[in-house]
């Protein structure tokens, strides 16, 4: 058995639990940046670990050293070899819990930080391993396990959309094939005409049918808005989730248009922009339904904490968008902006889509009271101006404080709009 991902959308603490809990033997290999560490797994323990930075002995203290540095990392890949153990480390077997070292170490780390934030030092990285959660133990590795395996369901992208994108990837296409696909879907077509007609896109003119508004809008804005109307009915449904699902898509449409609206001051392609706000948060809705899966199937995860379904979904949405958009085959400054808002180690060609996402992802965030995800437990959730200037999104697409104001200000229209695409407003 092979695996092999980002730990930017699988963290290296749920991975390193999860082979102890399947009792897995082999080689886990982390790279970032040319740095490679290796963890050595007999049974679910570690037997020991190397590293190209370390010089490292086969000791429990060299592995805790190890697992502390890589435990900081914000991005980097890792992939596990099943299999025997390399010749020079089959002999040494330390008998090492991946749970209780990810514990030991997280706890000094937390006390680290605290002693610099005590020193008015700039504190370590937080390192969150769903401690309080050992109740719902069973279903976090649960899902964890699933999402290595990918046993888990992608929806189909909606029919209408599937054509759309067809038609609009070839080189030649005329807007009359376009309107063609629109026109069989009556609900979707009446949708559009509503929002074409609506002050955020007619510009004062009447729209009066789909060949109107593909030749008035464009083929892009058309897309997006076909797929924003065809997303609505995949993220809804009667089940246990429901208020979760519908409040994440309505911060999703929220997302969409506060990007759209950024765009030109990120000085990025506004329907491009609008299309990685609308999908960074669409894994939520995926993580949702498989987790619904296994309450179904093992009675005794339906009395999981919401704390701990809270951990599951903001710590593996990425990953699973990430799954959706490059099944969906969308843009690859959407697919990046999907994996990598919150990591912000995007491609150079797309970090610009990949800040501006993160960043209306923050000031939403920020505007309805919820914590960002830099923010550490019991931190004010309000910011000044000049610490959004500074945070490393803002910083990547060179913002000035009235820039990040104007952003501010755009965002009761935006979450306004939002609710009125979603039938609520």
């Amino acid at each position: 058995m092979s695996l092999q991902g980002e730990i930017q959308t699988m963290p290296l603490q749920d991975l390193l639990q999860w082979l102890e809990l399947v009792h897995k033997t082999g080689t886990l290999t982390v790279e970032n940046n040319h740095i490679q560490q290796q963890f050595y797994f007999r049974n679910g323990e570690i037997a020991t670990a190397s590293s190209s930075s370390y010089h490292s002995t086969d000791s429990e203290q060299s592995v805790k050293v190890i697992i502390t540095d890589t435990l900081q990392w914000e991005g980097g890949n890792f992939s596990f070899a099943e299999g025997h153990i390399p010749g020079q480390y089959a002999e040494v077997h330390l008998h090492l819990s991946p749970l209780q070292l990810v514990m030991d170490t997280a706890r000094e780390m937390d006390e680290a930080a605290e002693a610099a934030r005590q020193a008015g030092q700039v504190p370590t990285k937080r390192v969150d391993i769903g401690r309080g959660f050992t109740a719902a133990e069973n279903l976090r590795l649960a899902v964890v396990g699933q999402l290595l395996k990918a046993d888990y369901k992608v929806p189909l992208l909606p029919t209408e959309v599937n054509k759309i994108l067809e038609i609009t990837q070839r080189d030649n296409y005329s807007l009359r094939d376009l309107s063609e696909v629109i026109v069989t879907d009556q609900v979707i077509t009446a949708q559009l005409l509503k929002h074409a007609n609506s002050a955020l896109y007619s510009r004062g003119n009447t729209i009066e049918s789909v060949p109107m508004a593909v030749q008035h809008l464009g083929a892009q804005t058309v897309t997006n808005l076909v797929l924003t109307l065809s997303l609505q009915s995949v993220v809804t449904g009667r089940d246990i989730f429901l208020e979760d699902r519908k409040r994440i898509w309505k911060y999703s449409l929220a997302c969409a248009l506060l990007c759209r609206a950024v765009a030109p001051i990120a000085r990025i392609e506004r329907e491009q922009a609008f299309l990685c706000g609308l999908m960074i948060d669409f894994g939520k809705s995926v993580l949702l339904s498989l987790i619904q899966e296994l309450m179904q199937k093992q009675k005794e995860y339906q009395t999981t904490p919401k704390a701990v379904i809270d951990y599951l979904i903001e710590t593996y949405h990425p990953k699973v968008g990430g799954v959706v958009g490059e099944k969906w085959k969308l843009p690859p400054a959407v697919q990046e902006a999907i994996t990598c808002h919150h990591a912000l180690v995007a491609d150079s060609k797309y970090i610009r889509y990949v800040a501006a996402a993160s960043l209306c992802d923050a000031v939403l965030l920020e505007s309805s009271g919820e914590p960002t995800t830099d923010q550490q437990p019991g931190e004010p959730h309000i910011r000044t101006i000049d610490e959004w200037v500074n945070i490393p999104a803002a910083q990547m697409l060179g913002l000035n404080a009235e820039q990040i104001e104007r952003i501010f200000e755009l965002v009761p229209e935006c979450q306004a709009y939002a609710l009125q695409m979603a039938g609520e407003g």
